[in-house]
C-alpha cells in the first residue's frame, strides 16, 4: 500500500510566504531598476565635459570658446576653437585650454522634469512597500481560500448535520495536512456515531421484541393459572371438588408457576448478558480458530455425533473478542446436539472484515413457524418448558454487541444451519 505524503499547514504557509516574498522582491527590483533608468535618462551624463579655450590677445583682451565633449565616446576631432566673430591667429596672442566636468544638477531641470524626477524617487520607496502590502494580502487570501476554507466548510457542514441528528452523510477531504487529518478523524467519529446509533436502534428494536415476547410467553401460563383458579372456584361452590381434582389442579398450577419462574430467571440472565462488554484482543488467524474448534470438540464426547470443521480464513492477525465468539459457538453447538442425528459441521469464513461461523447439523431442521418468527427474541417449540430458546437469544445479543448478527435457515435436503457473524479488524 502506497503511503500518502503528509504536508503540514506550517510547511504550506512557509512555502506560500516564500513564494510571495520572491515575487515581491522581483517586482520591487524591477520597479527600482526602472526608476533608476528613468532618472539616468533625464539627468545629464556625468561623462560629458566642457572644453574651454582661453585666448589672450597682445592688447590684453581675453576671449573664451567652449565645446561639449563626451569622454567615454569615440574619439572625434573637434578642430580649432575660435571665439565668436574672430579668426584664429597665433600671432595675435597666447592660447590656453581647460577641461571642466559637467556635474549632474537638479537645479538645471525644468519644473516638469523636476516633478518627474521627484516622482521617480518616491516610486523607488513607495512601490516596494505597495508590492509588499499587495503580496501579503494576496498570500493571505490565497492561503485561506485554497488551504483553510475547504476543510473548514466541510467541518461546519458536518457539524450542522450532526446538530440536526443527521448522520447519513459523508465527509470527503483530499487534504493531507492537519485539517485534512482532522476531517478524516471527524469522518471516523461520524461512522462511530452512526454505528453506535444503529446498534442503539437495534437494541431498542430488541427491547420492543423482548416486550412482545414477554407478553406473548406470559399470556399462556397466566391464562392457564387463571383457568385453574376459576375451575377450583366453580367446583368448590358446586361441591364437586374432589381431592383428586384438587391435587391435579394444584400440580398443574405448580408446574405453570415453575415455568414462569424459569422464564423470569432467563430474563434476568439475559439482562446480565446485555451488560457484557466486548474485549477485543489481537490473535493469529486461523490458528486461534483451530484451537477454538479443538476445544469445542470436547462437547461431542460420549454423544455418538461426528464433529467436522473447515476454515476459509487467510493467514494474518485479527482483532476480536475470542471469548465472546467461543460462547456463541458453544450455545449454537449445544442446541445442534439436541437435534443432530450423526454429524455437526462448523465452517469459518472471513470476508470484508466479517468473520462468520456456520453451524450445520443433519437433524430435522427448523420448522416454518420458527423461521417466520426468527426475529423474535425468545422462541421455542419445546412444549415441556425446559428450553425457552435462551441459547439463540444469548447468541444473537452477543453477536450484535460485536457488530454482527445471527441467521437461521434450513439445509437441503434436511438439516438446520445457523450462521453467526462478528466484525473483525485486520492488523498488520
Amino acid at each position: 500500500m502506497e503511503k500518502v505524503k503528509r504536508q503540514s499547514l506550517k510547511r504550506s504557509f512557509m512555502e506560500a510566504v516564500a513564494m510571495t516574498m520572491l515575487i515581491v522582491f522581483l517586482c520591487s527590483g524591477l520597479a527600482i531598476f526602472g526608476c533608476y533608468r528613468f532618472q539616468k535618462h533625464i539627468l545629464p551624463d556625468s561623462n560629458e565635459v566642457w572644453l574651454t579655450q582661453q585666448t589672450t590677445a597682445p592688447d590684453g583682451t581675453v576671449t573664451e570658446a567652449k565645446v561639449r565633449y563626451v569622454l567615454d565616446g569615440p574619439p572625434e576631432p573637434f578642430g580649432q576653437l575660435v571665439a565668436d566673430g574672430q579668426e584664429h591667429n597665433e600671432s595675435q596672442g597666447q592660447t590656453s585650454y581647460m577641461i571642466e566636468r559637467i556635474e549632474s544638477s537638479y537645479s538645471m531641470f525644468s519644473p516638469k522634469v523636476r516633478t518627474a524626477y521627484r516622482a521617480s524617487q518616491i516610486c523607488m520607496v513607495l512601490l516596494p512597500f505597495l508590492f509588499a502590502v499587495i503580496g501579503i494580502t494576496l498570500c493571505a487570501w490565497w492561503f485561506y481560500h485554497k488551504v483553510l476554507e475547504p476543510p473548514i466548510t466541510v467541518l461546519m457542514d458536518a457539524t450542522a448535520h450532526i446538530q440536526n441528528r443527521d448522520l447519513n452523510f459523508q465527509i470527503i477531504s483530499d487534504g493531507q495536512d492537519e485539517l485534512g487529518q482532522l476531517c478524516t478523524a471527524f469522518e471516523k467519529m461520524r461512522q462511530t456515531l452512526y454505528e453506535n446509533n444503529r446498534q442503539m436502534w437495534n437494541m431498542l428494536e430488541e427491547r420492543r421484541a423482548l416486550q412482545a415476547s414477554v407478553a406473548h410467553d406470559l399470556r399462556n401460563p397466566i391464562a392457564i393459572m387463571t383457568g385453574y383458579v376459576e375451575y377450583l372456584q366453580e367446583n368448590s361452590r358446586g361441591g364437586t371438588l374432589t381431592e383428586e381434582k384438587l391435587e391435579k389442579a394444584l400440580s398443574n398450577l405448580g408446574i405453570t408457576a415453575e415455568r414462569m419462574g424459569r422464564y423470569t430467571d432467563t430474563m434476568r440472565d439475559l439482562g446480565a448478558i446485555e451488560e457484557t462488554e466486548v474485549h477485543r484482543r489481537e490473535a493469529e488467524l486461523p490458528d486461534f480458530l483451530q484451537h477454538m474448534a479443538d476445544s469445542l470438540s470436547i462437547l461431542f464426547q460420549n454423544t455418538g455425533v461426528r464433529f467436522s470443521y473447515e476454515f476459509h480464513v487467510p493467514k494474518g492477525r485479527g482483532v476480536f473478542d475470542g471469548e465472546l465468539l467461543y460462547r456463541v459457538l458453544e450455545n449454537l453447538i449445544s442446541n445442534a446436539l439436541r437435534f443432530a442425528e450423526r454429524e455437526i459441521g462448523l465452517t469459518f469464513c472471513l470476508e470484508h472484515g466479517i468473520l462468520s461461523a456456520t453451524v450445520t447439523d443433519d437433524g430435522p431442521g427448523f420448522s416454518d413457524n420458527l423461521l417466520q418468527k426468527k426475529t423474535v427474541l425468545f422462541y421455542s417449540e419445546d412444549t415441556s418448558g425446559q428450553h425457552l430458546g435462551l441459547g439463540l437469544a444469548v447468541s444473537r445479543v452477543l453477536c450484535q454487541k460485536h457488530g454482527g448478527t445471527i441467521d437461521l435457515l434450513n439445509r437441503l435436503p434436511h438439516g438446520a444451519c445457523v450462521k453467526a457473524s462478528i466484525a473483525v479488524k485486520r492488523s498488520a
